[in-house]
């Protein structure tokens, strides 16, 4: 594989560590082409970090006309992702996206087209879905390890101080005025649409879809257009009911926090604090087993990678969820928006 990387912040980092282990621990034949960000800083940035020998582009027409790749991994802000996606499809690349698929449902809507009509691989990097802790949990409920889902409920804190991703902030010396996720034109939103998507494919791939929502918005960050303060009611399709909430602060110290908790007629599963391990509490451990060890959030761009590779290397392969999925979250988020706006429940079509 001859990929190209556009968009050099942090996530594409943590991409592409986990490329560099399936090369050391699967002798995968991964080359990176071309690194592309608007940001020639950045993308310096990106190359020197993790020593890469391509070159670099601070335009993406360039970098097809000029170096040879057959995949892309699009990291740029969700505004690009319109144009990227399809440059890409229309020039027979295969496409690993970052997450949302775009910054609004139409633009998404465009992007499918062009990928059914390519005939490439089209993939959404939404990792929750290979987050081995969110599996676990699912294999369990298919179980009935604690019965009947009643409720589940999803939370996460973060501020921007600490964020490991450093997806708010500026590198030194970059000439951008603002953090692109603080820019709801950007963006598209807020934090349900960008990192809330993580917390909200979880609870469909254990509930099924979100039918309507009740959601309200609040804004601590003081820099961020979109909401820094989400929480909502949902209601699956399987008639169980959800709590989700979000919430992004400046320098907020938080507790620690369980991300996932599933309530059933028989018992719960908790994801643990950071997102390591899953413990059972039923009948049978009143008190708690710990029934997968940590994984974490982080190992599930390993996974993810590896399938959209073998989708690449293997003709008819899908990935494990498709492209079209995760609109499941886009209209969720959006629809949580309107909710907030309107101060009533919103159904989801």
């Amino acid at each position: 594989m001859k990929l190209a990387i556009a968009g050099c912040g942090r996530i594409a980092s943590v991409h592409y560590e986990a490329i560099e282990q399936l090369i050391q621990d699967k002798n995968y034949n991964v080359s990176i082409s071309a690194l592309i960000d608007i940001s020639e800083i950045n993308a310096k940035h990106f190359q020197q970090k993790h020593q890469i020998d391509s070159k670099i582009f601070t335009d993406f027409e360039d970098a097809l006309n000029q170096v040879e790749f057959d995949s892309v991994l699009i990291c740029a802000p969700h505004d690009f992702h319109e144009t990227l996606a399809i440059r890409s499809f229309e020039n027979g690349k295969h496409v690993l996206l970052e997450k949302p698929m775009a910054h609004d449902l139409n633009s998404a809507l465009k992007i499918l087209k062009h990928s059914k009509s390519s005939g490439k691989v089209f993939m959404i990097a939404e990792n929750s879905q290979y987050w081995p802790e969110v599996n676990c949990v699912h294999d369990l409920l298919q179980e009935k390890a604690i019965g009947e889902i009643i409720t589940v409920r999803a939370s996460f804190r973060q501020n921007t101080s600490s964020d490991i991703f450093d997806s708010y902030n500026l590198l030194p010396g970059d000439q951008l005025d603002k953090a692109w996720r603080f820019d709801k034109k950007s963006s598209g939103g807020g934090i349900t649409l960008d990192g809330g998507a993580h917390w909200i494919r979880p609870m469909r791939i254990w509930c099924g879809n979100v039918s309507k929502t009740m959601a309200k918005f609040g804004y601590p960050h003081p820099a961020m257009e979109g909401e820094s303060l989400s929480q909502a009611i949902l209601e699956f399709d399987q008639n169980v009911t959800g709590i989700f909430e979000g919430i992004l602060t400046e320098v907020t110290n938080f507790s620690p926090e369980t991300p996932f908790r599933v309530t059933g007629t028989s018992g719960e599963l908790v994801i643990g604090v950071g997102g390591f391990g899953v413990t059972l509490f039923n009948q049978e451990f009143p008190e708690g087993k710990k029934v997968l060890e940590d994984h974490g959030y982080i190992s599930s761009f390993r996974h993810q990678f590896d399938d959209f590779y073998q989708c690449v290397k293997t003709p008819g392969r899908q990935p494990v969820a498709s492209a079209e999925f995760s609109l499941g979250e886009m209209k969720t988020a959006f629809a949580m928006e309107r909710s907030d706006r309107e101060g009533r429940w919103i159904e989801i079509e």
